[in-house]
C-alpha cells in the first residue's frame, strides 16, 4: 500500500519540527560566532528555503506560506539586531529568498496537488478492487510457499476461518491427490483445474481452481481464484442421472419413440426397430412416410404439416405400417412438435396394437357371431343392424325381415342325436347363406331359428324369395350317410315407418307362429289380425296364470253310457274356464296355451284332485260307483313323480283306484314306449284303469297296441262325425272295435250326436258311447241331477 505525500489531517512529526528549527537557527548562529564571510552568509540565508519546502511537502501549500513567513521574520529579526541593521545587499537577499520561497511553494503545491489526485485515484481504485475482492463469490487468496498471505471474506466463510493469521497453510484444506502431491507449486500449470477442498467444519466442496504469479508486498507470491462449483456439479450429476434415466426409460420403454426432422428419422429406440422389423442403422436417415400404408399416408403427411405450421398441438391417430418383408402392423401413433439442434422436429410415440386389434376383432367376432354356426347373432342385429335399419327407414328404402324356423327339428335331435342335429344346423346355415348372398344377412336367433335381413326388398319380392327358399329346403340333406328331409316355416314382415327393428322382428315372429299354426312348411306375411290373435293369446296366458288362485276353473262332467245296459258307467272330467274379463273361454283355446307355457302341469293336478274329490263325494252320497275319466297331458305323464302323485291324490280324497280312469293319447304312449309301459304297469298295480284317447288320429301302429297295458280304446270323434259320408271311416271304426275286442279291450266312441250313429255303433258291438245324444258336459251339481233322472230313462230305454 502507498503512503500519501501530504495529508492535512496528519500532524507534523516532532522530528520534522526539530529539523526545521535547527535549519532556521544555523544562519543566526553563524552570525553570532562571526565565522562566515559575506558570501557564506548569503549562502546560509538560503537555508531558510529548506523549512518552507519541508512544510509545504509535509503539510501543504498553506503551511509553506507559514514557513516562508517564519523565515522572513527570523531573517529580518536577526538583521535588525545587528549594529548596522539591514543593508542593501541583505534586502536583495531577502527579496531573492522570498521569491525563491514563493516559487518553491507554488511548485511544490502543484506537484503535491497532482500527486494527491493521483494518490486519491489510486486509493479509490484500491478501495474499489478491495471491495470487489471482498464481496466476490469466488475464493480469492494470495499464498507464498503454501502460507496464506491474504484470504477474502468468501474464502474465510468457505474454509470456516473466523480470524486470519499468517500461519495458515493452503495444503491443509486440499483433499485427495492434490493434498498428497502438493508442494506449494502451481496446481494445473496455470490452467483451470477442478479440485476438492474441505473446510474446518468438515464440509467438502468441489472447486474450479486457477492460480497465477504476482508480487505481493514486494515478494513473489501466487494469486489463487477458486470458484465453488459444488452445486453446479450436483446439478450436472443430477442432470446426467436424469438424462440417463430418461434415456433408459426411452430405450427400454414398451412403446416406440422416434424423432423426425425434415421428413427423415433421426432417432429411434429399440421398440421402433422391433415394430418395423429393421435395425437402427437401416431406419435412421430413411423417410418415415415410406413405411406408412397408402390408405393412411396422405392423411398423416397432412397432419404432420399442421403440427409444423402450428395449426395443431398434438396428433393422435391409428395407422398401418409396412415393415421388413412386407409385414403389416397396426400402430397407434401420437406426435407433437419439438426441436433438435435449433430446428423444428416431430417427436412421436408408436404403440404396436396389432395383437390388441386382432384380439379385439376376435372378441368382437365372438360377441357378434354364433359359436356353433359362425353366423351373426342377435347382438350384431341389436348393435349394428338397428342403426342401419333406422337409416334405411328414414330414406324410405324397403327392408324385409324373414323369421325362418325348421319344422319338427326336435325330432331330428331325439332320433339321430344332437351331433347330427348340430351338423344339420350347419348345413341349414350354409344353405341360407348361399340363398341370401349379395341380398341380405342371416342372423342366428337361437336354436333352429334364423332371421333373414333383406335390404332393398319389398313385400312381393320377399314372398317370391320365401317361396324359392321353401323349395330349396325341400331338397334333402346328406349327413353321415343319412338322408334327412326337413321342412321350414317362414314369417314375413316389411319395414314400417312407425316400427322399430324390434317391432318388425316381433311381427315376423308372429307371422312365423301362424305359419306353423296353419300347417307348417309355408310362409305367412304379417297381418294386423295376427296381432289381435297374439294379444288375445297373451291375455289368455296372463289370465290363465291367475285362474287357479282366483278359482276361475271349474270341472264339467260328460257321462259315458254302456250300450248293453244303457247305464251311466262313468263320466269324463272336462275343464272349463270362466274369466271375469274374458268370459267363458273354450278349452280348445286355452289348453294349447297351458301346454305351451307349462301351466298344464299344475292345472292337470288340480283336475285330478277335483275329479277324485267329486267322485268320492258321489260314492259317499250313495250314488252307484262310476269311473271318472281324466285326460292326462304329455307333460304330466312325463313327470318323474307322476305315479306317486296319483297314489297320493287317491289316498287324500279316499277314492278307490278302480274308479279312476286316466286317458292318454297315442303320442304319449309312443314317445318313449318302454317308459310309458313301465308307468302304465305301475298305475295298473295301483288299480287305476287306462284309456288310449283319440285312437286312429296319431302315428301308432295297430300292431304295438297289444304291448300297452290299457283297458279302453276311445275312437276319435272325427271318425264318428264322418261315418256316413266316408265308407272308409265305417270300415276303420269296425276294424278298431274288432281289434280291441280281440285284445280284450273295451271301446268307447266319442262325439255320438244322433240315434243313427248310435244304432250303427250298437251293430258293431261298441261297448260305450259318449256325446251330445245323451248329454252335454255339465257342472257337478247338474251331473248329480242327471244321474237321478237317468235312473228312470235308462230303465225305460232298456224296456223298449
Amino acid at each position: 500500500m502507498s503512503v500519501p505525500l501530504a495529508n492535512r489531517n496528519e500532524k507534523v512529526p516532532l522530528k520534522v519540527w526539530t529539523l526545521i528549527i535547527v535549519i532556521y537557527l544555523i544562519p543566526p548562529l553563524f552570525e553570532v560566532i562571526e565565522r562566515g564571510t559575506q558570501d557564506i552568509d548569503d549562502i546560509l540565508w538560503f537555508l531558510y528555503l529548506i523549512p518552507t519546502s519541508i512544510l509545504s511537502f509535509v503539510k501543504g501549500i498553506k503551511s509553506g506560506w507559514i514557513g516562508n513567513g517564519i523565515g522572513i521574520f527570523i531573517f529580518l529579526t536577526s538583521e535588525w539586531l545587528k549594529p548596522n541593521h539591514v543593508e542593501n545587499h541583505e534586502i536583495v537577499a531577502l527579496i531573492e529568498i522570498i521569491i525563491i520561497n514563493v516559487l518553491i511553494t507554488i511548485l511544490i503545491g502543484i506537484l503535491l496537488r497532482k500527486n494527491r489526485n493521483k494518490q486519491e485515484m489510486i486509493e479509490e481504485s484500491e478501495a474499489r478492487y478491495k471491495s470487489l475482492i471482498e464481496i466476490s463469490p469466488d475464493l480469492i487468496a494470495v499464498h507464498s510457499d503454501d502460507i496464506l498471505l491474504y484470504l477474502n471474506k468468501t474464502g474465510m466463510d468457505l474454509l470456516g476461518i473466523s480470524e486470519f493469521k499468517n500461519d495458515i497453510k493452503l495444503r491443509s484444506f486440499l483433499i485427495g491427490h492434490f493434498n498428497s502431491g502438493y508442494n506449494g507449486e502451481e496446481i494445473g500449470g496455470g490452467k483451470p483445474v477442478q479440485i476438492q477442498i474441505q473446510s474446518r467444519s468438515g464440509q467438502k466442496y468441489e472447486m474450479e481452481y486457477i492460480s497465477s504469479p504476482i508480487l505481493f508486498n514486494g515478494k513473489d507470491a501466487r494469486l489463487v481464484i477458486a470458484r465453488n462449483i459444488t452445486e453446479r456439479k450436483q446439478m450436472e450429476q443430477a442432470l446426467k442421472e436424469s438424462e440417463e434415466r430418461y434415456k433408459n426409460l426411452i430405450e427400454k420403454a414398451l412403446v416406440g419413440v422416434f424423432l423426425i426432422q425434415h421428413g427423415k428419422l433421426v432417432y429411434v429406440n429399440q421398440w421402433i426397430t422391433k415394430i418395423f422389423g429393421l435395425v437402427e442403422d437401416d431406419l435412421l436417415g430413411t423417410k418415415f412416410f415410406e413405411y406408412i400404408h397408402d390408405m393412411d399416408r396422405d392423411r398423416i403427411i397432412s397432419n404432420f404439416q399442421k403440427l409444423i405450421n402450428g395449426q395443431s398441438g398434438t396428433l393422435i391417430d391409428e395407422i398401418q405400417i409396412t415393415g421388413k418383408n412386407g409385414t403389416e402392423r397396426n400402430v397407434e401413433l401420437q406426435a407433437a412438435i419439438s426441436t433438435m439442434n435449433g430446428s423444428s422436429a416431430i417427436l412421436g410415440m408408436a404403440i404396436d396394437v396389432t395383437e390388441k386389434k386382432k384380439a379385439k376383432a376376435d372378441l368382437e367376432y365372438i360377441a357378434y357371431h354364433d359359436p356353433l354356426l359362425g353366423l351373426l347373432n342377435m347382438n350384431y342385429l341389436n348393435h349394428y343392424l338397428t342403426k342401419e335399419y333406422n337409416a334405411l327407414k328414414t330414406h324410405g328404402i324397403p327392408v324385409s325381415l324373414l323369421f325362418f324356423n325348421l319344422d319338427r327339428f326336435k325330432l331330428i335331435n331325439d332320433s339321430y342325436g344332437h351331433h347330427i342335429g348340430d351338423k344339420l344346423l350347419k348345413n341349414v346355415s350354409n344353405r341360407l347363406l348361399n340363398s341370401t348372398k349379395y341380398i341380405g344377412k342371416v342372423i342366428q336367433a337361437g336354436g333352429d331359428e334364423f332371421i333373414l335381413y333383406l335390404k332393398n326388398m319389398d313385400q312381393k319380392q320377399a314372398e317370391v324369395f320365401a317361396e324359392s327358399l321353401l323349395k330349396t329346403f325341400s331338397e334333402p340333406f346328406y349327413i353321415e350317410d343319412l338322408e334327412i328331409r326337413i321342412a321350414a316355416s317362414i314369417g314375413i314382415t316389411n319395414i314400417e315407418k312407425e316400427d322399430t327393428l324390434e317391432d318388425s322382428i316381433q311381427k315376423a315372429s308372429a307371422a312365423l307362429h301362424f305359419a306353423k299354426e296353419f300347417g307348417r312348411n309355408q310362409y305367412q306375411v304379417y297381418s294386423t289380425e295376427f296381432k289381435k290373435i297374439a294379444d288375445r293369446r297373451l291375455q289368455l296366458e296372463q289370465g290363465l296364470r291367475k285362474a287357479l288362485e282366483q278359482e276361475e276353473l271349474e270341472l264339467y262332467y260328460q257321462p259315458k253310457i254302456d250300450l248293453i245296459h244303457y247305464k251311466v258307467t262313468g263320466m269324463e272330467a272336462l275343464i272349463r274356464w270362466k274369466n271375469s274379463t274374458l268370459g267363458m273361454v273354450s278349452p280348445a283355446e286355452f289348453i294349447p296355451i297351458a301346454e305351451e307355457t307349462g301351466m298344464i302341469v299344475p292345472i292337470g293336478k288340480w283336475i285330478l284332485e277335483t275329479a277324485c274329490r267329486h267322485n268320492s263325494e258321489l260314492i259317499r252320497d250313495g250314488y252307484q260307483p262310476k269311473l271318472v275319466c281324466v285326460n292326462i297331458s304329455s307333460k304330466q305323464f312325463l313327470q318323474n313323480d307322476f305315479v306317486g302323485m296319483i297314489e297320493t291324490i287317491l289316498k287324500e280324497y279316499g277314492l278307490p283306484p278302480e274308479y279312476l280312469n286316466l286317458e292318454i293319447t297315442e303320442g304319449i304312449a309312443i314317445y318313449n314306449v318302454q317308459n310309458a309301459i313301465m308307468k302304465m304297469n305301475e298305475l295298473k298295480q295301483l288299480g287305476v284303469s287306462i284309456s288310449l284317447d283319440d285312437f286312429g288320429t296319431g302315428y301308432s301302429s295297430l300292431s304295438y297296441i297289444k304291448s300297452l297295458p290299457i283297458d279302453f280304446l276311445k275312437i276319435d270323434r272325427a271318425f264318428i262325425n264322418s261315418m256316413f259320408e266316408n265308407k272308409e271311416d265305417v270300415a276303420i271304426i269296425d276294424s278298431i272295435i274288432s281289434l280291441a275286442h280281440s285284445l280284450n279291450l273295451k271301446v268307447v266312441a266319442e262325439g255320438v250326436e244322433d240315434e243313427q250313429q248310435l244304432r250303427v255303433l250298437e251293430e258293431m258291438n261298441c261297448d260305450e258311447i259318449q256325446g251330445y245324444y245323451f248329454a252335454k258336459p255339465m257342472p257337478s251339481a247338474k251331473f248329480k241331477q242327471f244321474l237321478e233322472e237317468n235312473k228312470e230313462k235308462a230303465s225305460s230305454v232298456s224296456n223298449e
